[in-house]
């Protein structure tokens, strides 16, 4: 009877170091994980006034157009002649436009590599879907007839 206790005993008990253990390995590689991503943030950091400064410039950019438009609507008023308004207007919004323009075609070349990489670069007609519903047997007849 003694014996049988002690086997349950430890049995439990080596159940209970072998789960501590799994959790023990578990924690170590989230560690690592953090670890590796920090150091990734890091490196990454200082390259990233690389990746804003294009909305830096856009930023300053659309500044100087209201600076300009402003100041041009100031002095026409002090002056009264609204001769060169047509002018101003035209060529202050192309400006803006060609800067939102060259912005929106690398924001979206930015996210079409974000989306080609976080693929792994693989041909999107060549994946196979992935399975719903692991567990369910697999149908053998047409996908449009009736079920049951």
């Amino acid at each position: 009877m003694k014996s049988s206790k002690n086997t349950i005993k430890d049995f439990f008990g080596n159940l209970r170091r072998k789960r501590l253990d799994r959790y023990k390995r578990k924690l170590e590689q989230q560690e690592k994980i953090h670890k590796l991503k920090d150091r990734v943030h890091k490196s990454s950091h200082s390259l990233l006034w690389v990746w804003e400064f294009s909305k830096k410039a856009v930023l300053i950019c659309f500044i100087f157009y209201v600076i300009v438009q402003v100041y041009a609507m100031y002095m026409m008023y002090a002056f009264m002649d609204l001769s060169y308004l047509g002018e101003l207007i035209t060529e202050t919004s192309q400006i803006v436009q060609n800067c939102v323009f060259a912005y929106l075609i690398k924001a979206g070349l930015e996210n079409i590599g974000k989306i080609w990489f976080s693929r792994g670069g693989n041909n999107f007609s060549s994946q196979e879907p992935p399975e719903i519903y692991p567990d369910e047997p697999e149908n053998s007849g047409d996908p449009d007839e009736p079920v049951g």
